[in-house]
């Protein structure tokens, strides 16, 4: 009967302990720092693969953005709570997403963790993380990249892409680079304004790459470069757009290229 009860007590200890070293468990204790604005104890829970790629006074300021526009941000739509959390597993870690909801129901962050374990620990790899299919919510939702993202230049076209059509003619499926393509739109939705975005006066440029298939619509769209509460507003709104089908020695192409989307605070 002793050994039942020690291995019970065993078993609880074990259940325990994996509830404290989770990942989400480690979100969680970040999302209640930042709601504190306990800047030190945020910047505890990161790895040290973002010390090392990033630094700790990077980590820190932007923890310190990260704990101000929380506050705002509860100060215009009241308290902030999480909501339909997930947690995925991929070869380096997991990632854990969920929405961070105003009890009002005004607004809704979907944010995204990705994390990987030091000893008995997780840690944070970076907030923004892959992106990642959205959960369904009545409210809208902002993908928010705390950490800051390289912005790579738009790339050039490939010696495959770079087709004369006289000697080679374009084969299915080949993508060409477009460069910028606000101007070749035919419909080209404007970007809604986030209600946290507002709060925190963001402005500025978001830049978007796109890919637009065969018949001219929009098939992939990721913000690489502008402020992270306007990103996904952005993404949203290049998704949406529609060009005319772009062709190569007749023969319709994908193109790659960017929309570019300005944000100014009112």
């Amino acid at each position: 009967m002793k050994a039942k009860h020690l291995f019970l007590t065993a078993l609880l200890l074990v259940n325990a302990c994996s509830l404290i070293w989770s990942p989400t468990a480690t979100v969680k204790k970040f999302m209640t720092a930042s709601q504190k604005g306990d800047v030190d104890a945020m910047t505890r829970l990161f790895s040290r693969k973002a010390f090392h790629k990033l630094g700790e006074e990077t980590i820190r300021s932007n923890n310190q953005n990260f704990a101000e526009t929380a506050k705002r941000a509860t100060a215009a739509g009241g308290a902030y709570r999480m909501e339909n959390i997930q947690e995925t597993a991929f070869p380096d870690g997991k990632q854990v997403s969920f929405f961070y909801k105003s009890e009002k129901g005004t607004d809704s962050i979907k944010l995204v963790f990705v994390l990987s374990k030091e000893g008995s620990e997780w840690k944070i790899d970076s907030i923004g993380g892959p992106e990642s299919d959205l959960i369904k919510s009545d409210v809208p939702a902002t993908t928010v990249a705390m950490l800051p993202q390289e912005t790579p230049a738009t790339p050039p076209p490939l010696a495959s892409e770079r087709v004369d059509s006289q000697t080679k003619p374009a084969t299915k499926g080949q993508t060409i680079s477009g460069g910028v393509l606000n101007a070749k739109a035919i419909i080209l939705p404007q970007p809604q304004y986030p209600l946290v975005a507002r709060v925190a006066k963001a402005s500025g440029t978001v830049v978007v790459q796109v890919t637009v298939d065969e018949s001219g619509n929009v098939i992939s769209a990721q913000a690489v470069s502008g402020h992270p509460l306007l990103q996904a507003a952005a993404v949203a709104a290049a998704r949406n757009a529609k060009f005319s089908p772009t062709k190569l020695s007749g023969q319709p192409v994908k193109v790659t290229g960017i929309i570019q989307y300005t944000f100014a605070a009112e």
